[in-house]
């Protein structure tokens, strides 16, 4: 396999540092796995800033910048103003990952939100794609439906629902408006029965592979710290749930990434 483009993955995250893992080796290993590009995703202004650094020292990584919803109720004026000017920097493509998350407390709700809406609207002024972050508590779809409402409302053309883990019916209502489904690890588990059936269903015009190293690791590595070379399972098992070739997944999912990115 060649040319996977994980969307989705965090060689700024600290854990990697405390388990003496290198960034460049992680790159390499993926890279002989079959995956060409990567988009380091930050979750705060510091993380942010290193994912820049990441992209401009090595070939094949790009970034996202962005501060994570559970976050969002301690950003200050200051913290603005670095992503503002970060999202000029070479190599951005994104701004994330941002977006709701009610899965702890409800009580940052209205926080997260005015938070998302600035994030939209320096994605717009730098005509970069929106990374959502979107997690709900148990069954609900609250967080997913506050999304979407406020996608529709400030008229977002490029958006990506990273890490998505539900059924068909809302990964429908997000791909009918032509955003993409980002699918991770959790694809390959025995119990993930509603995204299998989402994988299914949905074009895979609509999908992208991503790690979210280095969480959610996929089987048969379960348990282990992810990197991005494990995304070649995520690719078998997409393959093997729509019955299609390995490399026509590979082709699609990294052309829609090429797509919602503006890459050429």
């Amino acid at each position: 396999m060649a040319g996977i483009f994980d969307t989705h993955t965090h060689f700024n995250d600290p854990r990697y540092k405390e388990e003496g893992i290198e960034t460049k080796e992680m790159i390499e290993e993926a890279k002989l796995n079959g995956v060409s590009r990567f988009c380091c995703v930050g979750f705060d202004v510091p993380s942010s800033k290193l994912a820049t650094k990441y992209a401009l020292k090595y070939q094949g990584v790009y970034c996202a910048i962005g501060v994570h919803p559970n976050e969002a109720h301690l950003m200050k004026e200051k913290d603005w103003e670095e992503i503002e000017t970060l999202a000029h920097a070479e190599k951005v493509v994104a701004i994330g990952e941002v977006g709701l998350d009610y899965y702890y407390t409800n009580e940052y709700k209205e926080i997260q939100k005015e938070v998302l809406i600035k994030h939209i609207k320096i994605a717009q002024e730098n005509d970069l794609a929106v990374m959502l972050h979107i997690r709900d508590k148990d069954d609900s779809e609250d967080a997913y439906n506050d999304a979407y409402e406020i996608l529709k409302k400030y008229k977002v053309t490029r958006a990506i629902v990273h890490c998505f883990t539900r059924g068909y019916n809302l990964a429908k209502k997000f791909t009918d408006k032509g955003y993409y489904i980002s699918i991770p690890g959790v694809v390959t588990f025995k119990n993930s029965t509603d995204l299998q059936d989402a994988v299914k269903k949905i074009s895979i015009n609509h999908m992208l592979v991503e790690t979210d190293a280095p969480y959610l690791t996929p089987q048969p590595n379960r348990g282990k710290i992810n990197t991005s070379k494990e995304i070649v399972h995520v690719v078998e098992k997409i393959a093997k749930i729509k019955n299609l070739n390995k490399h026509d997944v590979i082709d699609a999912t990294t052309t829609n990434a090429q797509k919602v990115f503006k890459l050429g």
